[in-house]
């Protein structure tokens, strides 16, 4: 296998000065390396006095610019980020490097692209696929890119089993509703990462498939017979088994397990389940504390210390800074909380440090074509859903397709092939949550072509009224219009009227390619949606 080395310039290879080792470490420092700041791309300075004075021990890149700048422009501000961070850690006493983090997902969640990352295939597009090692390979190739930002861990891969179709959260983030394949993706998915250097951390133990609330915006409970929950414990088993070094905690309420905690703040969950009868010997982090189910009274602070009294090492505390947290834990120690406890969860954060390389002169990483990777997972997972493929009418090619503004840019993916192939193509851009007189707009494109191809972006459990709608009038008065859900193939349910449909599970380049070279005869998909429902 070929290898690509990247060195990193980290204190630990360009100063004289080696990092102190955990014995060495005051309590203020001990504590900061279990603490993970969620820093957007360009907000730095605000942590730079927390870095310097050694109190972060993880970073999670997340937000950066949100509109139609090109990635270019984000990449570069989320470069000069991790730049800043690298600088400031060097003047730290214990001169112990961050780990840098991602949220790098696909499906629903786009903000990856905020920080000019590539788009990934969603897992549900790997799980319709059902193709293991296309898995490992994407995966290691999201571990490519990671690395080529100066990134260690990734929070994912999601495994959480999507067994309700109307959550509000997971969706296409999922490999989908059966275990048993879930339970396949994630051997490969930890397999991708870690040959290439950066900690998986499955989300969100002990499952979050079969909710009906977000947590970001409520409290929410699975609830469900332990006999049931143990088709969503099995594939963080699986993932424990093929070695994973974290796993994230959900903020979910599980009566079966613990009546009234969730799994994050339960002890019962985290140390009696997660770490003594299942055998995890890694990271447990938790989700991030500042969404809404896992408010507490006294805020950040609250949350965190309930959370490693519970069991876990490693707690997001959101854009809170670290000033504002360790006082508070320290508070605890000889009540729920000790400074042995504190330190034993340090110590697997250093551990995960020398993991990842972080602390080493250099990593070696395979090397994927990442673009060749994505385009097999396409061609693989992209599933026609209703209908026969058949020649299309030579003509102008109408398109209306919802989609969000970062995403814009991606949609010549599906009209380049038809234009390759002597097709005129027209196109309507509709946003996720249109206004009816956009209805207007959309039928004077399919007036005067001769064919029709909608493009429908469900988030989650339902459309947007005014979007369905749209599609459903469109449907109406061109009743061989092809269907394309664009993101969650849940929204079929709504469009029964569809003759010929394909699920793409997320828009890509590769997908939108793939779909165009199915409806011209170029590709036969062979993604099935039964794998994922």
């Amino acid at each position: 296998m070929k290898h690509i080395t990247f060195l990193l310039l980290f204190t630990a290879c360009l100063c004289n000065a080696a990092p102190l080792t955990l014995n060495e470490l005051t309590e203020d420092e001990i504590i900061g390396q279990t603490l993970t700041v969620r820093i957007d791309a360009g907000d730095q300075a605000r942590y730079e006095k927390a870095v310097k004075n050694g109190l972060i021990g993880t970073v999670l890149i997340k937000g950066g610019l949100e509109g139609t700048q090109p990635p270019a422009q984000k990449r570069a501000l989320t470069v000069q980020t991790i730049q800043d961070l690298r600088r400031w850690e060097k003047q730290s006493r214990h001169k112990i490097p961050l780990l840098i983090a991602f949220d790098y997902e696909s499906g629903s969640v786009i903000s990856p692209l905020f920080l000019g990352m590539k788009r990934l295939p969603s897992n549900m597009l790997l799980g319709a696929a059902k193709k293991p090692k296309t898995t490992r390979r994407v995966f290691a190739a999201a571990a490519q890119e990671i690395r080529s930002l100066d990134g260690q861990i990734n929070f994912g891969p999601d495994l959480d089993v999507n067994t309700n179709p109307k959550n509000p959260i997971i969706g296409t983030r999922s490999f989908g509703a059966q275990s048993q394949n879930v339970q396949k993706m994630a051997r490969q998915a930890v397999k991708g990462l870690q040959k290439n250097k950066v900690a998986a951390f499955a989300k969100h133990f002990p499952g979050h498939g079969d909710t009906k609330d977000d947590t970001h915006l409520s409290s929410a409970v699975m609830d469900l017979p332990a006999k049931e929950l143990e088709k969503h414990l099995a594939p963080f088993q699986a993932a424990i088994d093929a070695g994973i070094w974290g796993i994230m905690s959900s903020h979910v309420i599980y009566p079966a397990l613990d009546k009234e905690l969730p799994a994050t703040f339960s002890h019962k969950i985290l140390t009696d389940l997660l770490r003594n009868k299942m055998g995890f010997k890694g990271v447990i982090a938790t989700d991030s504390l500042d969404m809404e189910g896992a408010k507490r009274k006294n805020g950040i602070a609250q949350a965190a210390a309930e959370a490693y009294a519970a069991g876990a090492d490693m707690t997001l505390i959101g854009k809170t800074l670290p000033q504002e947290v360790i006082p508070y834990i320290k508070q605890q120690y000889g009540g729920t909380l000790s400074a042995g406890q504190m330190r034993k969860s340090a110590a697997r954060i250093l551990d995960l440090k020398k993991k990842t390389g972080l602390l080493d002169k250099k990593v070696k990483i395979e090397r994927i074509d990442f673009d060749e990777t994505e385009q097999e997972a396409a061609r693989q997972g992209v599933s026609l859903v209703k209908g026969e493929i058949t020649p299309l009418p030579k003509g102008p090619v109408c398109f209306v397709l919802f989609t969000e503004p970062s995403l814009q840019y991606m949609l010549a993916s599906l009209k380049i092939p038809f234009r390759q192939a002597g097709h005129e193509t027209r196109s309507v851009y509709l946003p996720l949550s249109p206004s009816k007189k956009d209805l207007k707009t959309a039928q004077r494109c399919a007036k005067n072509s001769q064919t029709l191809i909608l493009g429908s972006y469900q988030k989650y459990g339902r459309p947007d009224p005014t979007q369905q709608f749209i599609l459903q009038k469109l449907l109406q008065q061109y009743p061989n219009a092809v269907f394309i859900s664009l993101l969650s193939p849940y929204d079929f349910a709504f469009y029964p009227q569809a003759k010929t449909a394909l699920a793409l599970y997320g828009p890509t380049p590769q997908t939108l390619n793939a779909a165009a070279k199915t409806l011209l005869g170029e590709l036969k998909p062979t993604g099935d949606l039964k794998r994922v429902l």
